[in-house]
């Protein structure tokens, strides 16, 4: 019998068949498959067909622009190999990122997004193909990936270390079919490699059991464990909607809503939880159609409450609703407890820990004694303490100035009378960074006294994301050292994973230091975790096509952010309109601009240079306000 690994066959003079040696290379593979696809055709087979090629089409020109070669597809799926590994992976995160953005105003049930797997390994090569196990194990790496993820191995990882931008998390190590070895999996973006980690161990555990399980047993506990990802997001998805304030009364409205914010924070503390962002729910109230937030969030769950607020005394109410069939399952409470901020924070604690306990979470990290002592070692001495940290959330809801103050002149007070809250110091930090950022009466020493206040906060808690987060910002304000200011973001990030609103703040920073693909990658991930997302978070898009000098696209993007009254889109509206030979439009958005900032020609950099923007991205701004008919004077 003929061994036909040994190709081409040949036939000698003689008439003896010989073997020519196989062709082997080193080389990065590239597979990428499109998730979902069968599901997605018998929904809809013709618009899935067009979406689809016309993702293979982008996915190929991208290769092709980026030192790629295209080998084969195979109806849904990609394959391509480099001769560079830092290319392949930079390329594959261009290209999830792209996608992922394109697929943002999409339902997730109609998103098409792919899988990638890229492994660092000898191949066969003939014919113009690749084959052998090299080609496998990257097929094994896609399989394993998250929807719109990268799955990546050691060797490959330790090519791109320090080269890239995106960030890979260990996945641990994994055996895959048909191939010999465990290969240890990375993973983009790095919070799916905890998941990826926790299958890996469920794997182990199942195999462990092999002898004290039937077979078919087995057989099922893999068929659940190796079900690929059918969304970005995965695990049960619940809603917290905003509590109702039964006191009515406007000028305690933060209390509820920081209330709301806090247990939806405790909850996201359970890792097989997908917890909706605060503003993605921002619009529901309780009395809201179960169905309606069904369909708009794909929510499985919605916990609802109210909060009656007395002076001395505190009454919260709870109901949990599973959306299939909009009916109630439990009702945690009601609290009546005396109103003190030990007594609120068990309240939180508590109804986190039975809304989970009733999902059924596995890792149940909120029931662990030390960690509650850790929470409850952080929490303020005062309920005023905690007033204050409210307040200065709220002013998010409009960047009112009226909200800012009070919340700034009230931090001030707190900590001095409960110095050892280190969340209290850490909002301080951005009561005087927000009080620069938006002009509102900052004060001389506005940085001084932010950086004390930030190291205040991290020298009573070593993890406190906000001060890191704080600190990255004060960072990129003053004096634009990017290494360090990348380092302060990614701790903050590292800390706390889910803030969609961290998320996307320090995203847009990133894209003012230039760091487009963080900028993109991190906004792009805060758009998933809040499907209802505010307006501004297009700013780093519209800032990147301005500085690409796609100046139609970037003018696109500040329409879309609809932000009629804030001075600085409106000035790189102008600009844009202006570089895009919109003259007359440009004139228009110019009066509306000074109308809003009549004090705007003063220092028509200041809001760019503030925020550490490039100089080369400023003074192309100034070239489309000069354009449009504004007064620029020369950089001094």
């Amino acid at each position: 019998m003929i061994d036909w690994l040994w190709a081409p066959i040949l036939f000698g003079q003689e008439g003896i068949m010989t073997k020519q040696a196989l062709q082997r290379k080193l080389t990065t593979i590239f597979y990428a498959d499109v998730v979902g696809y069968s599901r997605l055709t018998g929904a809809d087979e013709a618009t899935t067909h067009h979406a689809v090629m016309d993702l293979l089409d982008f996915v190929k020109e991208v290769i092709e622009s980026t030192g790629g070669r295209v080998l084969r597809y195979a109806g849904d799926a990609i394959l391509a190999e480099y001769s560079s590994v830092v290319s392949c992976v930079e390329a594959a995160v261009s290209i999830q990122t792209e996608l992922l953005e394109r697929s943002l105003a999409t339902p997730q049930d109609k998103q098409v997004l792919i899988r990638i797997g890229i492994n660092l390994g000898e191949v066969i090569e003939e014919r113009g193909e690749i084959y052998g196990d090299g080609v496998n194990i990257a097929a094994r790496l896609e399989g394993s990936a998250p929807a719109g993820g990268i799955c990546i191995t050691r060797q490959v990882a330790e090519q791109v270390g320090g080269k890239i931008a995106a960030e890979f998390g260990n996945a641990g190590r994994h055996k895959f079919k048909n191939i010999a070895r465990p290969v240890e999996v990375y993973c983009w973006p790095g919070e799916a490699a905890k998941k990826l980690r926790r299958t890996a161990s469920r794997k182990q555990i199942a195999v462990m059991l092999s002898g004290l399980l039937v077979i078919a047993l087995i057989g099922v506990y893999f068929a659940i464990t190796n079900t690929p990802e059918k969304t970005l997001v995965q695990g049960v998805k619940i809603a917290v909607i905003p509590f109702e304030d039964l006191a009515h009364k406007p000028e305690q409205a933060y209390f509820s809503a920081g209330l709301t914010k806090d247990i939806n924070a405790y909850l996201s503390r359970f890792t097989n939880l997908i917890v909706f962002a605060p503003g993605a729910v921002s619009d529901y109230r309780g009395d809201t159609p179960c169905k309606q937030i069904r369909n708009e969030l794909n929510a499985d769950y919605i916990l609802t409450g109210s909060v009656r607020r007395d002076q001395k005394k505190l009454r919260v109410t709870t109901t949990l609703t599973e959306t299939s069939t909009c009916r109630q399952l439990i009702s945690p409470g009601p609290y009546n407890r005396n109103l003190d901020s030990h007594n609120l924070l068990d309240i939180q604690i508590e109804i986190a820990q039975k809304v989970a306990a009733t999902l059924g979470s596995g890792d149940a990290p909120l029931f662990n004694a030390n960690l509650q002592a850790e929470i409850r070692g952080k929490s303020p001495q005062s309920l005023e303490s905690y007033d204050c940290v409210l307040l200065s959330y709220w002013f998010y809801e409009n960047f009112d100035a009226d909200r800012h103050k009070r919340a700034r002149s009230c931090l001030e007070s707190s900590v001095n009378t409960d110095p050892d809250y280190s969340l209290g110091w850490s909002r301080l930090a951005f009561a005087y960074i927000e009080s620069k950022k938006y002009n509102i009466n900052p004060p001389e020493d506005w940085e001084k006294q932010a950086r004390s206040a930030a190291n205040q906060a991290l020298s009573l808690d070593p993890g406190n994301a906000w001060a890191y987060y704080a600190l990255a910002i004060l960072t990129q304000m003053t004096t634009q050292d990017l290494s360090k200011f990348r380092g302060f973001a990614e701790r903050a990030i590292e800390l706390n994973p889910v803030d969609a609103f961290v998320l996307a703040d320090l995203g847009t920073w990133m894209g003012y230091a230039g760091e487009w693909d963080t900028a993109k990658e991190w906004v792009s991930r805060s758009m998933q975790l809040n499907p209802k997302h505010q307006s501004w978070l297009w700013q780093t898009w519209h800032l990147y096509y301005f500085y690409k000098q796609e100046y139609e696209k970037s003018r696109d993007m500040a329409l879309k952010m609809n932000l009629p009254n804030n001075y600085m889109v409106q000035a790189s509206l102008t600009s844009a309109y202006a570089l895009n030979d919109e003259q007359e439009n440009a004139k228009k958005s110019l009066t509306h601009l000074l109308e809003i900032r009549p004090d705007y020609p003063d220092d028509p950099r200041a809001p760019f240079r503030a925020r550490g923007m490039p100089v080369d991205l400023i003074e192309n701004i100034m070239e489309g306000l000069q354009k449009a008919g504004l007064e620029v004077k020369p950089i001094q």
